[in-house]
């Protein structure tokens, strides 16, 4: 098998997880993939499954990998090399579950992208931006389910009107067995090589992973384990900053992303909409009380959506608010309050639920595609 296509039925296996991977006439989609596996590597993540950060009940052993792989010649030893190997260059994900190694494909974002934590290039990312902009943000724009959703801050805050348990970061923290890991920010990181640096803080170690998605930061050197009590201190940290707490969009906690609209490629397309809220996974937007309402401009200063204006008191334009609370931070008088959305909505209970929701809503946007 030549080298072109080696790499062409790899991009062909991605293509075929949940959310798409297509190929390009430029090409660029091959120079990604070059970045990050070698030939024989390609080959092998080729037959991989593709599983989900969050859930090791979706990777799959090692032996059930070198059985799919065994007729290309390689020996078990030789395949675990190989899978270790992408695994630490975060272009697979790997870990230990009973003692046993596991591993799976992940998909680019979120996934492949978050685990060059550490070990961004300008090249890879020069080749990623183009990638996204051309063929990956075009090819997914239809699949109206998202990854993320933007939870309110309230680490050090009572909110006033309740707050449900899924979307309540303190409760998380509460509930949650751990383990914790700390990591560096990607995105930050990578607007650092293109000599962009972060506009909110000065900080990159500011995004946490929970549970098993901890333990693949903690067991391929990504991240690195912290106490629930020294995680709270650094969420503490972000909120105080202002920075936007986005989970995954699901009812369990497997990380959590400390945005800003300078860095966070999502956070930053989004702003540049005239209705942000329509286009983002939130339950909660913040009113403002006029008669307590002392002018200050704190929340302005604070609201990375240019969501509020000064007039005779603060004003919310409701279609920019996307509920992240920052502005009820440092409001002298209380006069802000986070009230839910008339069309809230409950997110899927597992990591696993989520991916089979995006998964039935391409399959639902491929129908309408092909009917048309």
């Amino acid at each position: 098998m030549g080298l072109t296509e080696v790499y062409r039925r790899l991009q062909e296996h991605f293509d075929s997880f949940p959310l798409r991977f297509p190929a390009t006439e430029s090409g660029v989609e091959i120079r990604l993939l070059k970045h990050l596996f070698t030939p024989v590597e390609a080959e092998i993540a080729s037959v991989i499954k593709c599983g989900y950060v969050g859930s090791f009940d979706t990777y799959e052993t090692l032996d059930e990998i070198f059985n799919r792989v065994k007729h290309l010649g390689y020996s078990k030893d030789e395949v675990e090399e190989h899978l270790d190997n992408m695994a630490r260059n975060g272009a697979i994900m790997g870990s230990t579950r009973n003692g046993e190694k596991i591993y799976a494909n992940a998909l680019l974002i979120v996934g492949i992208y978050e685990f060059q934590v550490d070990k961004l290039t300008k090249e890879f990312q020069e080749d990623l931006d183009q990638y996204l902009d051309e063929a990956w943000y075009p090819a997914n724009s239809d699949i109206r389910v998202r990854q993320l959703r933007t939870i309110p801050v309230g680490i050090k805050i009572e909110h006033e009107n309740p707050i449900a348990k899924y979307d309540d970061i303190k409760v998380l923290f509460e509930q949650s067995d751990g383990p914790f890991s700390k990591i560096n920010c990607v995105c930050r990181q990578s607007k650092d090589l293109l000599n962009e640096p972060c506009q909110v803080t000065d900080r990159r170690e500011v995004c946490m992973a929970v549970g098993d998605m901890a333990q693949l930061y903690i067991d391929q050197g990504h991240g690195c384990e912290i106490p629930k009590e020294e995680a709270l201190h650094y969420l503490k940290k972000n909120e105080e900053e202002g920075l936007i707490f986005q989970l995954s969009n699901s009812q369990e906690m497997i990380f959590v992303c400390s945005c800003c609209t300078c860095c966070c490629g999502g956070l930053v397309s989004l702003k540049q909409l005239p209705n942000p809220a329509d286009y983002t996974s939130s339950n909660y937007q913040a009113v403002i009380d006029e008669e307590l309402c002392s002018r200050c401009g704190n929340c302005i200063d604070r609201c990375q959506m240019d969501a509020i204006t000064l007039i005779d008191f603060a004003v919310i334009e409701q279609k920019r608010c996307i509920g992240c609370g920052n502005c009820l931070i440092g409001c002298p008088e209380e006069a802000i309050s986070l009230v839910s959305k008339e069309n809230s909505g409950i997110p899927p209970l597992t990591t696993v639920d989520l991916f089979t929701t995006i998964e039935e809503a391409r399959k639902k946007a491929e129908t309408k595609s092909d009917i048309k």
